[in-house]
């Protein structure tokens, strides 16, 4: 019994990264244990604070809801969440649970609401993967002294992990510290850990997270690259070019 809410512990702390997962427990006690393995296997795994508000599990409809998931932001960083959702949907293959490997069917994130600053060079979101890496690199080096064990510990196969509707929050020099509003296209992974038959959950957690500050800077570097011929064209153009760029840059900051 024991074992089976580990499992369930592990989605949880998957999920916040921004979410991956391992997931197994009993309906009546899954809501305390799932807050528990948020306040202290997030900050374990992704080295920033992390809660939850409520937890639903449905075991005959295999389904999970995840309510009010907050990360928090490093240190050093602004007390703003760096990722905030009102609902994380999760179905899963109920019958795996009790298996080696827990098959978790889909992971849906919907409107979250993420925000991305930079200090001194270095975004909030690139101080959590390396926090991630960190607890992966910590996770195979004890693989590796456990390998004579006879018993391994749960792996996790994810078919199916999405982001929609992501609201992205900017702010750097760049923005002259005003927070604005970025597109974030949606996101999606098929398949996480299935070619090797299963993989762990904090291996899991790192790939979504890498996947996710991909993204994120590939929207920030849009804006970078559009506010960079900006200010190339006010620099070297006429008067009125350049009252047209800086015009542009307000707009593109307001």
């Amino acid at each position: 019994m024991k074992k089976v809410a580990k499992i369930l512990i592990g989605i949880v702390v998957a999920i916040v990264a921004l979410l991956v997962v391992a997931i197994v427990t009993l309906p009546l006690t899954i809501a305390p244990i799932v807050k528990t393995a948020a306040s202290v296997g997030g900050p374990k795994v992704l080295g920033v604070q992390v809660s939850v508000g409520d937890v639903k599990l449905s075991p005959l409809a295999g389904t999970l809801v995840v309510s009010k998931l907050v990360v928090g932001n490093p240190k050093g960083y602004s007390e703003k969440p760096s990722f905030a959702v009102d609902k994380v949907d999760v179905e899963l293959n109920i019958r795996s649970l009790l298996s080696d490997t827990i098959i978790v069917k889909k992971i849906q994130v919907d409107a979250p609401a993420i925000s991305y600053e930079t200090k001194d060079g270095t975004a909030n979101f690139d101080a959590i993967l390396a926090n991630a890496k960190k607890s992966e690199s910590e996770e195979k080096a004890k693989k590796a002294e456990t390998k004579d064990e006879k018993k391994a510990g749960k792996k996790v196969v994810i078919e199916l992990f999405a982001l929609n509707g992501a609201k992205l929050s900017y702010a750097s020099a760049i923005t002259f510290g005003k927070s604005i509003t970025l597109p974030l296209p949606s996101l999606t992974l098929k398949d996480i850990g299935k070619e090797s038959g299963g993989t762990s959950p904090v291996e899991a957690v790192t790939e979504i997270v890498n996947k996710i500050v991909s993204s994120v800077g590939e929207a920030v570097s849009s804006v970078a690259n559009k506010t960079g011929d900006l200010l190339k064209d006010a620099a070297s153009g006429t008067t009125n070019a350049a009252k047209d760029a800086v015009g542009s840059l307000k707009k593109l900051f307001k």
